[in-house]
């Protein structure tokens, strides 16, 4: 048995994909996992510095760490209408004005950019302490990602740009998020196949799936857990496919010429 570190989020589509593996209902050809639940920022890091053997990480990070992985073609975040939001609490929007960012190598960070295509004064914060600061902060404006696209209307928050919708009309592409990635040298195909596996057997199993999503997501309605793996688990979840790559390959074109402005 070979054991390798799996680093993931403790959002419900990354529980929901992986929750074949996580309850131990799938063969996953004599490889072990120890998993490791973080926030995607902290993933991010942990990718760069090499630590992980299998790790969810943002598309945009992917530049920063591509010497050391390579990505799979399934399990990820890749969509239409799944981007990140940019809101605020109360006013318009102000590009001179401090934004709030879920992590500096985020997916939603270079979305921001290609938004406001001009240099911008950020603050990065995880994203669960991000959304606490819009909501007590009046004039507060940040980039939410997550579940809180289902919430932040409730919460009195106001949407300024969906960044995902300013990518799609502009582009035409959809909107890669994140994927998984896994150390080089490792078999690819086999890490694809268990994580396949995996997304099976919860598809075939989605009451199991499903709660145990709500196990760490416990401070989420079951209406918005739902309404989470409804969105971001999809067809691309299971392959790429020949879209998903075009459209990936298009954002890291795109991320190359904005980081040549730098």
């Amino acid at each position: 048995m070979t054991e390798l570190t799996l680093g993931i989020s403790p959002c419900p589509n990354d529980v929901y994909i992986f929750s074949g593996l996580l309850l131990g209902k799938i063969q996953t050809e004599g490889l072990e996992f120890r998993v490791d639940f973080q926030d995607v920022e902290t993933l991010n890091s942990r990718a760069q510095a090499g630590a992980m053997d299998v790790v969810k990480i943002s598309y945009a990070n992917f530049v920063h760490c591509r010497d050391s992985y390579d990505l799979l073609p399934n399990g990820g975040a890749l969509g239409r209408g799944v981007g990140p939001l940019l809101l605020s609490n109360g006013g318009g929007w102000d590009p001179d004005g401090e934004v709030l960012v879920p992590g500096e190598y985020t997916t939603a960070n270079f979305l921001l950019d290609f938004y406001a295509n001009r240099p911008l004064r950020k603050r990065f914060l995880p994203f669960d302490a991000l959304y606490a600061e819009l909501l007590k902060t009046p004039g507060a404006q940040g980039v939410v990602i997550h579940e809180k696209r289902f919430t932040y209307a409730v919460d009195g928050l106001h949407l300024l740009q969906d960044l995902g919708d300013f990518w799609e009309s502009g582009t035409g592409y959809a909107i890669p998020l994140g994927a998984i990635a896994a150390r080089k040298g490792l078999d690819q195909g086999q890490l694809a196949e268990v994580v396949r596996a995996s997304l099976r057997w919860a598809q075939t199993h989605d009451l199991e799936a499903f709660a145990l999503c709500r196990e760490y997501a416990s401070d989420l309605n079951p209406e918005v857990v739902r309404a989470h793996i409804a969105l971001y688990v999809n067809s691309f979840s299971e392959d790429v496919g020949p879209e998903g790559q075009a459209a990936v390959d298009f954002f890291f074109r795109k991320q190359q010429e904005f980081m040549g402005r730098d």
